[in-house]
């Protein structure tokens, strides 16, 4: 199978999972070839050829250019990540199947899909997403300039993803957003934990709640930070984003500055041992997330987690069974929330452990794989009949040519 993706190195959730599902693919026995615009990393498996392509996303450069010679190998499948080129697409789709996954709400001009905390956007994309985007802050931008650039990306992107044979999704979250937007050809896959979990140690001596992700309006960390103003607790960020530094402000004019440590983006190592570390891992989110995949770390590693009930987080979050669910934006909801389950370590035990349960049955690399095979074979069988039916359609058309 040939692999399409912007960046092979590890600095981001949509980069890591594909590397880690290269690599599950490989070990399972697949010749994986790579075609990336950044190479960054050497493949560490023998079984996976990566073909370095600058150009990939220049529109001016020939089909060629950007594709490097990735499609001489004739591979069975394309599988894109985060590539949502209608025309190279159709390109590729001359030589084999095409499967694209899909990571967010593509189909979504501001790329959010809400208008407010706990109230999702189900409309399809199209001109009634105008008056939504200026009228209805579903925009969620300070630059209303940088509009209509988006509303045509997203208008390529699902044109994408409706030329593809099959469209990927790793939640039902984004599974209803491909289905309000008329995608008939699609699947839902596992994701799977993308490293190495490891195991804390005296969590009934203290009171930590680590929060991982980009610091961002959308992640909700400024609510954890006010719902830390109402406990007595000590909050770790683990990531960075454009909201950093107003995030910094905001636990200073809370007085909780020194309870409030940012450690900035960490590697999969360091961000394994704050997981393992906490009592709590905080899930905040303001937008529907597409999975959180946060959460599914965190389990692994024995630690409940307290997430906003919002967009895909319900597919693993079970309330009261492997962690607890708030709603969006509820302030006072997620200080009562994480008040309750610092004070009980036996509690947090528990639900930790049911997390890592769940997690070993329904998010492995096995079953991962497993799906994906399946939606490759799926694809490849559609694909074959459809050239089957185009061809029958030339010969047909032929002695009238």
């Amino acid at each position: 199978m040939l692999l399409v993706t912007p960046r092979w190195t590890r600095d981001g959730g949509v980069a890591t999972h594909a590397m880690a599902s290269a690599s599950a693919l490989a070990r399972d026995g697949i010749a994986v070839a790579v075609l990336a615009a950044r190479v960054e990393e050497e493949p560490s498996d023998g079984a996976i050829t990566v073909h370095h392509s600058p150009r990939l996303f220049d529109p001016q450069a020939s089909a060629e250019t950007r594709l490097a010679g990735a499609l001489d190998s004739a591979p069975e499948v394309v599988h894109l990540h985060q590539f949502e080129d209608p025309d190279l697409l159709a390109v590729m789709r001359r030589s084999a199947p095409v499967l694209i996954s899909v990571h967010g709400y593509t189909a979504c001009s501001s790329g959010v899909h809400y208008f407010k905390p706990g109230q999702e956007c189900a409309r399809a994309h199209g001109p009634g997403c105008i008056p939504n985007l200026t009228l209805r802050g579903c925009a969620h931008t300070r630059n209303p300039a940088s509009l209509p650039a988006a509303y045509r990306g997203a208008s390529r992107g699902l044109a994408a993803i409706r030329g593809a044979d099959l469209a990927i999704s790793y939640s039902s979250a984004v599974d209803r957003h491909l289905a309000a937007n008329a995608v008939e050809r699609r699947a839902v896959i596992p994701l799977f934990t993308t490293m190495v979990a490891k195991v804390g140690s005296g969590h009934a001596g203290r009171r930590r709640v680590v929060f991982a992700g980009r610091v961002i309006d959308a992640k909700g960390a400024s609510v954890l930070i006010r719902a830390a103003s109402k406990i007595d607790a000590e909050v770790v960020i683990c990531g960075d984003g454009w909201r950093t530094e107003a995030m910094r402000r905001l636990a200073r004019r809370l007085g909780v500055a020194e309870r409030v440590h940012f450690r900035g983006w960490l590697g999969p190592e360091a961000l394994a041992e704050e997981l393992a570390e906490a009592s709590i891992v905080a899930l905040p989110s303001l937008w529907p997330e597409p999975f959180g995949l946060v959460g599914i770390e965190a389990l692994a590693a024995g630690r409940p987690v307290i997430a906003s009930l919002t967009g895909g987080v319900g597919d693993w979050l079970a309330d009261g069974v492997n962690g607890l669910a708030v709603q969006p934006g509820d302030v006072a909801g997620l200080a009562q929330a994480l008040d309750e389950l610092l004070g009980d370590p036996a509690r947090q035990a528990a639900l930790g452990a049911a997390g890592q349960a769940m997690v070993a049955a329904r998010f492995s690399p096995e079953l991962h794989v497993a799906r994906l095979l399946e939606a490759y074979r799926s694809a490849r069988r559609s694909w074959e009949a459809q050239r089957e039916r185009d061809g029958a359609v030339r010969e047909r058309l032929a002695p009238t040519l």
